[in-house]
């Protein structure tokens, strides 16, 4: 059988958006579910329970490559390109007193969050959307009672 990529990205990241992508995966992967393979979480794939994992560090003509691979035996069967890891969007949209705001979505209607502030622009409230994105996964829950 000959190697076939599925999936490929390269592009320069923030060692912040890295880590963050890093920490969806590790979720994921801690808790059984579908891996996400890009940023968008539109390619996922099916991890076995023990795949094989090899770290490599290289160095190149001063250039330095670490690089971090699973392997396990599948087949196309196990990869999806055009699943939606999450059951919820994002909602960007101008309030009554013209501010920018955003709310969380669930498939079935429901709001889950919203941004509990209005924003002077669209940037900077699709910014705050970044910002909820990057800082709150596996945020613990902090009880006040």
């Amino acid at each position: 059988m000959s190697d076939e990529t599925v999936h490929e990205s390269r592009r320069t990241r923030s060692r912040r958006a890295i880590a963050s992508y890093l920490r969806r995966v590790a979720d994921a992967l801690g808790r059984g579910k579908r891996v996400p393979i890009d940023e968008d979480q539109s390619v996922t794939v099916e991890a076995p329970d023990e795949p094989e994992l090899e770290v490599e560090l290289e160095e190149e003509e001063e250039t330095l490559a670490f690089e971090i691979e699973m392997e396990w035996e599948g087949d196309a069967e196990d990869v999806e390109t055009d699943a939606r890891a999450s059951k919820a969007t994002f909602e960007v949209y101008e309030d009554s007193a013209g501010q920018h705001r955003w709310r969380l979505v669930h498939d079935n209607g429901n709001i889950i969050a919203d941004g509990g502030q209005g924003y002077a622009s669209k940037q900077k409230c699709k910014q705050g959307i970044e910002s909820v994105r990057k800082n709150a996964a596996g945020a613990p829950v902090g009880d006040t009672e």
